[in-house]
């Protein structure tokens, strides 16, 4: 079985079909949370999860709670200012049917793969919607999140733009990056295959400057609309806070 699992696709549907096509013998898709905010087409990317995936392997993310719900993401500084400027435009976009079905995604999410055990969520087990966990922070944070999931087999996150694998103890943790808004500067959308147990991390490039294109008319600012584009060409995401060890989302 070829499992497909992505990540903060953020609008960039350029980004997200070069990742279907690309891997479109995958079995299932798993989608870890944020199809929304930032990117120029959120419609696109929200109509897809709703009538190609399955609910219960579509996670909620941060800016698809604040998106459906109206309300704050809660992000950094750095990417509060983006998020602010572009909300409106995702909540403009989306017919009423698609709020609804962001709203009502779950943030954490319990399966099988085979006989594996399974955890998926958008930050973190304790703070499924807005803790920040890099692979970068102390063992012992790990540890408790760990925990928190019931010791699973895999666990699978996205929120930090940045993928990631690694194992501990008999746990494998998983984090794609991102589809839509790399931050490891690569701009190549980032993504993870799982296939009969044996997990990889993969990279597509995608026509960055047909999303850049489809911001025109959005009437974002200009100084807004230079961070984003920016950061969507050198796949280096915005200067954010240093990790401290708080549960605080980057974007």
């Amino acid at each position: 079985m070829k499992v497909l699992i992505i990540s903060d696709v953020h609008g960039n549907w350029p980004a997200l079909r070069a990742v279907l096509e690309t891997e479109s013998d995958a079995d299932q898709i798993l989608f870890l949370g944020d199809l929304v905010n930032f990117g120029p087409q959120p419609a696109e990317c929200v109509a897809w999860a709703k009538e190609l995936v399955p609910p219960e392997w579509v996670i909620q993310g941060n800016h698809d709670r604040a998106v459906g719900c109206n309300e704050d993401p809660h992000c950094s500084s750095a990417y509060a200012v983006l998020a602010k400027a572009t909300q409106p435009i995702s909540e403009r976009m989306l017919a009423p049917e698609l709020k609804q079905f962001l709203a009502e995604l779950q943030p954490l999410h319990h399966f099988e793969l085979g006989s594996a055990e399974c955890v998926a969520c958008h930050a973190t087990p304790n703070e499924p919607l807005y803790g920040y966990l890099p692979e970068t922070a102390p063992a012992t944070l790990w540890n408790a999140e760990l925990l928190a999931a019931g010791m699973p087999d895999f666990l699978f996150l996205g929120h930090t733009h940045v993928p990631m694998k690694t194992r501990l103890m008999k746990m494998l943790i998983v984090n794609p990056g991102s589809v839509g808004l790399p931050q490891d500067g690569d701009a190549r959308a980032a993504y993870a295959i799982w296939e009969d147990g044996v997990v990889t991390l993969r990279r597509v490039p995608y026509d960055v400057e047909e999303t850049v294109r489809a911001y025109d008319g959005l009437g974002l600012p200009a100084h807004i609309l230079y961070q984003i584009t920016e950061a969507l060409r050198t796949g280096k995401g915005l200067a954010v806070e240093h990790f401290d060890g708080s549960a605080k989302t980057p974007a």
